[in-house]
């Protein structure tokens, strides 16, 4: 039987995190920790799981996959712990917040052999797919740029203030950015070569380590140029948290996609006008995440390979020291 346990509930995440692992077939989830004791019990309570007191307590169980969510700073601190007790590890983004901190955990994942994955579900949603099947079939041709932005609803009474410092959370270009970073990587299927970022606080005075707007420019050795645009600025008027959007475009074609209010998938080519792309056949995205951690329970890496998750670390990183130096250009390879 495949066993998870629950380490870190900081973000919200978790309980979609956590409601997949108890899908798993075979699996069961063991309970939940957390550092600070009032989170963990509300926690325990909404997940109907046993509370686990220490973080020694919940690796003595002998997990095979442990789901973290804890605050970003300790995330690889936990990390690095499951990985010596045995576990592989599933872990909200952002997965690290220095350079440092990243190079710690590649240590541990060689040392150890067990993998770390970001839960990165837009990799997994059916429109995703179908536009990444159709870049791979041609059907815009060559691949010129990719932009992908993620508005974001801020919500700013409920954030705890870890959320507000650089140390606690690293701001928009390190915690939205990561789920752009992957995807532009994915669509091209390579490591940027150069990295120009800006990013800024717009709306937040008394908060002046945070970032609510961030951009980056990578620049690929194919040639083809992406763009990350993220921010905290997303209407609150809007029904959905976020308004996820992206764009394609191909030297016979483009393809958009849009993930929020409303949900679209279509592509242009030069033979045919503005056509839905085929989502039909796809899981959906509770489905691919349970599949992944199952994946990990057993022993394999999912749909994301290791190479993938360090990479998205890296490119976020780079995003951030260029847009702190004042968007000086920073080479990747």
């Amino acid at each position: 039987m495949a066993k998870f346990v629950i380490l870190g509930v900081a973000h919200p995440h978790i309980h979609q995190m956590t409601q997949c692992a108890k899908k798993v077939a075979g699996g069961e989830v063991l309970g939940v920790w957390d550092d600070d004791a009032a989170r963990r019990a509300e926690a325990a309570k909404k997940m109907s799981l046993p509370e686990i007191a220490t973080l020694d307590a919940a690796l003595a169980m002998k997990p095979d996959v442990i789901v973290s969510a804890a605050v970003p700073t300790i995330r690889v601190d936990i990390a690095e712990r499951a990985l010596a007790a045995g576990a592989a590890a599933f872990i909200d983004k952002p997965l690290a917040l220095s350079r440092e901190a990243l190079a710690r955990l590649e240590k541990a994942v060689e040392t150890h052999k067990k993998p770390v994955v970001t839960y990165y579900p837009y990799r997994g949603y059916p429109q995703m797919l179908a536009a990444k099947k159709a870049l791979d079939a041609g059907r815009i041709g060559k691949l010129v740029r990719v932009l992908g932005c993620g508005p974001h609803k801020l919500n700013a009474p409920t954030r705890p203030a870890w959320h507000w410092t650089r140390a606690g959370n690293g701001g928009a270009l390190l915690d939205i950015g990561s789920h752009f970073a992957d995807l532009l990587c994915w669509f091209t299927g390579q490591t940027p070569a150069t990295i120009t970022a800006m990013h800024g606080n717009f709306d937040q005075p008394s908060h002046r380590e945070f970032q609510d707007f961030g951009t980056a420019t990578l620049r690929f050795p194919s040639g083809a140029l992406g763009t990350i645009e993220v921010d905290w600025l997303n209407p609150a008027s809007m029904k959905n948290f976020g308004d996820s959007r992206l764009w394609l475009q191909g030297s016979k074609g483009k393809i958009e996609l849009r993930l929020g209010d409303v949900t679209t998938a279509e592509i242009w080519t030069h033979e045919t006008a503005q056509q839905p792309l085929d989502v039909a056949g796809y899981e959906d995205i509770d489905t691919w995440t349970t599949r992944q951690l199952a994946e990990l329970a057993a022993g394999r890496i999912g749909d994301v390979p290791q190479a993938d998750i360090w990479r998205a670390s890296r490119v976020t990183l780079a995003a951030f020291d260029s847009a702190s130096a004042g968007g000086r250009v920073v080479e990747m390879i």
